[in-house]
């Protein structure tokens, strides 16, 4: 075409129609390789699931519902005027395999006394046979605490019953070391009246305990006294099996055979002993007073009266009337029985009588 010469029309028509289809058929191109790919991926995706079995998961294992763990109470805080003090080192918790039974028994806290279990009888044979082997010792307050570990374990066994009641008088009466005894030593404008005000304890006592001869002590000398102030008889007598029980603090001490009222005369209740007499008369009812010593006196050697009038304990000449309801309503022992209380009960001692 020549400079400055008209353009052609038709050329330029042509050009611009080859332009457009070519970019009709590149955009169909494109739109028909989206589809393509898309078609693709889809058939792709279904291919993996389209055969494939439901799988069933297991169900879980229900667990045994866990004990509450004990939390201990937390401590009261300090007063707010107090620092605070270092806090204690926490150890590291004891970790024990599930069968270690005897490591976790171990590590356990021993029980308290007010949850302990009451003895087994097989503690009281224990008790028993170490309450023997200390009193062949010559350990005769050790034996009577074995033993009476071995009664609590075993309550009204006869066997160690009999073997405290032996033991009793022994330990008691004699210059033998016990819990409920003092040690005094004799001072000037002391004498043995004096001493069983002071103590509480009869002077029958504390002069065969000491082996005193008459009433003389001497300055210097000691002593041991059971301390009735701060250690308490009592006795309790049962109308049914004719029978005394003694006890210290509560604690046994001797069991005795008795005769109670024939007709249940002798009265249920508690009482005191308000007096002892060595060598009594007897007041017959109605009658004059009948000498100790004379066939017609009933009483025996010792007489520890109730504060009932008319009714006491005292000693028998009829040792067969023993363990039976045989008398007029009184308590009725053996004549070496009444002196044993006689010397080792002070007055105020309590008396309780039950059917």
């Amino acid at each position: 075409m020549q400079p400055n010469a008209a353009p052609d029309i038709y050329l330029m028509k042509r050009e611009k129609s080859r332009a457009g289809c070519m970019t009709a058929l590149i955009a169909t191109v494109v739109a028909l390789a989206l589809a393509g790919a898309f078609a693709l991926v889809h058939w792709l995706g279904n291919r993996g699931t389209e055969n494939a079995e439901p799988v069933e998961f297991p169900v879980a294992p229900i667990q045994a519902e866990l004990a509450p763990v004990p939390v201990p109470d937390a401590p009261p805080p300090p007063p707010a005027d107090l620092a605070p003090a270092a806090p204690a080192p926490i150890p590291a918790p004891a970790v024990a395999a599930q069968g270690d039974s005897q490591a976790a028994l171990a590590a356990a806290p021993e029980p308290s006394a007010a949850t302990a279990p009451p003895p087994a009888a097989g503690d009281a044979a224990a008790s028993f046979a170490q309450a023997r082997e200390k009193l062949q010792g010559g350990d005769y307050q050790g034996a009577r605490e074995a033993a009476l570990a071995a009664l609590a374990a075993k309550p009204g066994d006869p066997e160690i019953e009999g073997f405290l009641n032996e033991l009793a008088m022994p330990l008691l009466a004699s210059q033998r070391p016990m819990p409920e005894k003092v040690e005094h030593v004799v001072q000037s404008g002391d004498y043995l009246g004096k001493l069983a005000a002071t103590y509480n304890t009869p002077v029958a006592l504390i002069a065969k305990a000491n082996n005193v001869q008459g009433a003389n002590i001497r300055v210097g000398e000691t002593l041991r006294l059971l301390d009735g102030n701060a250690h308490v008889f009592a006795l309790a007598v049962s109308k049914t099996r004719n029978d005394l029980v003694v006890t210290l603090d509560g604690k046994f001490f001797k069991r005795y055979r008795v005769s109670t009222g024939e007709n249940a005369k002798t009265p249920v209740g508690t009482y005191k002993i308000v007096d002892k007499i060595a060598q009594p008369a007897w007041h017959k009812p109605g009658g004059k007073a009948i000498p100790y010593g004379h066939p017609d006196n009933l009483l025996g050697t010792h007489w520890l009266a109730l504060d009932l009038p008319g009714y006491g304990l005292h000693g028998t000449w009829e040792p067969d009337s023993i363990g039976k309801q045989s008398s007029a309503g009184c308590i009725r022992l053996l004549n070496p029985d009444i002196e044993e209380l006689y010397t080792i009960l002070p007055k105020g001692t309590l008396v309780t009588i039950t059917e």
